[in-house]
């Protein structure tokens, strides 16, 4: 409103400064402020009185409609005890936690109570992960609000079954309708995302190709070729990670052979030369070359347990066995990711390789460090360790933290192994056993997680 800019203009700069004009004022104002000579006077009155006019002078609404119903939701609302959980978990701002406790009642038949959406709308505001799981235990009320904030508009953006989600979904969305449709129709998942692929932005194909990494197939091959093109960096380096999936496809077949004349062994001896008359440094390019052949190429130089510990000549030893790992990453190689981790147990290469191996060998191998690592070095591994956890893991490193002493690198993973062990290790004996007075903070800290969490799960059981 022009005439309320002009009042507080001019009561900002004082009236010696700048005096009031009426005829920017209402008529009902010019009247009333007419026969004031003071400008100090006039600027009071009229500030009064169009005061007044703001709050209550304005005409009455005619045909005002209410605003619609949100649907009726006729699951039942969370049990009292995790009602309250679920007010102490907002209180505290404790996302990692409230996600789990979203994620369970996601999988049951509840729905929270109304009044915390507007809360649990706000946290998933700035923390996406919430947002899936939130939306399952919103339900439509969820969506209603989420038509009148567009803060929360995720809360109701398209169903995820209907046809326009691939459309004019969010990209959390999108990401969840291609997973869906991969596991249920591959065919027509892989037909909506060509049709989409140029369109789409560069960190939007390489997030795509993230799902497509899940059930990646041999047909997907020539898709594949297409994207190690792609101008964007991430988009490549994700289609050269999936193809190094597939067995027998002609880039693996490729890079073997081009790999070839640069690998010799001799006796104890590997010596590996740096391509040349290639663009770009030569070490990156053998770092491509060894990540994208099959390690299946590494047969005739020997076994891997063998071939990791050779002494390296002609190129860096390190470059060699990240390289390595890379293609154990890629083809999901257990005998290698073993011989790698075997080689160098405290190497940054170390926590992925463990995610390579089934349940019972990671579970061994993780025992197996514990014994050969010192106590700060384990203690750093825990922190990368690559989740989720299977109850053999969490079980081990639970049965490790309740060894240890305090020491500030052990309290630390202890609220890593708290908050990551899974729902069956939640009653392990660290949990269920009452604590010795002279217990540390940490050791107290990591029991009441462990409790807090079984009782979440019981709760809504």
């Amino acid at each position: 409103m022009k005439a309320w800019e002009d009042l507080v203009g001019t009561a900002l700069l004082g009236t010696r400064r700048r005096t009031l004009d009426p005829t920017a004022q209402p008529p009902a104002v010019q009247a009333l402020v007419a026969d004031r000579a003071d400008p100090a006077e006039q600027l009071l009155s009229a500030a009064a009185v169009l005061t007044t006019y703001r709050r209550a002078g304005r005409p009455p609404l005619r045909d005002v409609r209410p605003l619609p119903l949100a649907a009726a939701d006729e699951r039942p609302f969370v049990p009292p005890l995790a009602r309250e959980r679920l007010s102490r978990l907002l209180a505290a701002s404790h996302p990692d936690l409230l996600l789990e406790w979203l994620g369970i009642v996601a999988g049951t038949d509840y729905r929270v109570p109304p009044e915390t959406l507007p809360l649990l709308a706000e946290a998933a505001r700035t923390k996406a992960a919430l947002r899936g799981p939130l939306v399952a235990v919103a339900g439509p009320v969820g969506a209603w609000l989420g038509q009148r904030n567009p803060d929360w508009a995720f809360l109701s953006a398209p169903a995820e079954e209907s046809g326009d989600v691939w459309q004019y979904g969010s990209l959390a969305q999108r990401r969840r309708w291609l997973a869906a449709k991969l596991a249920d129709d591959p065919d027509a998942a892989r037909e909506a995302l060509t049709a989409s692929w140029k369109s789409e932005p560069a960190d939007v194909r390489a997030d795509f190709l993230g799902v497509l990494a899940g059930h990646v197939r041999s047909e997907d091959e020539d898709f594949l070729e297409t994207a190690l093109t792609d101008r964007a960096a991430a988009v490549r380096e994700q289609a050269a990670d999936l193809l190094g999936r597939l067995p027998g496809t002609r880039y693996g077949r490729g890079m073997a052979e081009r790999l070839r004349p640069l690998v010799h062994r001799r006796n104890r001896v590997l010596t590996v030369a740096l391509p040349e008359g290639e663009r770009g440094d030569g070490t990156v390019r053998l770092r491509t070359l060894v990540a994208a052949a099959p390690l299946s190429f590494w047969a005739e130089f020997g076994p891997p347990a063998e071939v990791v510990r050779m002494t390296v000549e002609g190129c860096p030893a390190s470059v060699l066995r990240d390289s390595w790992a890379a293609a154990a990453l890629r083809q999901r190689d257990e005998t290698w990711a073993q011989a790698l981790i075997g080689a160098d147990p405290g190497g940054r290469t170390t926590p992925p390789l463990l995610g390579v191996l089934s349940p019972g060998s990671q579970a061994a191998t993780v025992g197996h460090l514990i014994g050969r690592l010192p106590v700060e070095s384990f203690a750093r591994l825990v922190h990368e360790l690559p989740r989720p956890w299977t109850k053999e893991l969490g079980t081990a490193l639970l049965d490790w933290i309740a060894r240890q002493d305090d020491h500030r690198l052990v309290s630390h993973a202890a609220v890593v192994i708290a908050r990551a062990v899974p729902p069956e290790c939640l009653r392990h004996p660290l949990a269920t056993t009452r604590l010795t007075m002279d217990a540390g903070p940490w050791r107290r800290a990591l029991t009441e997680t462990l409790n807090f969490r079984r009782e979440m799960y019981e709760e809504l059981a």
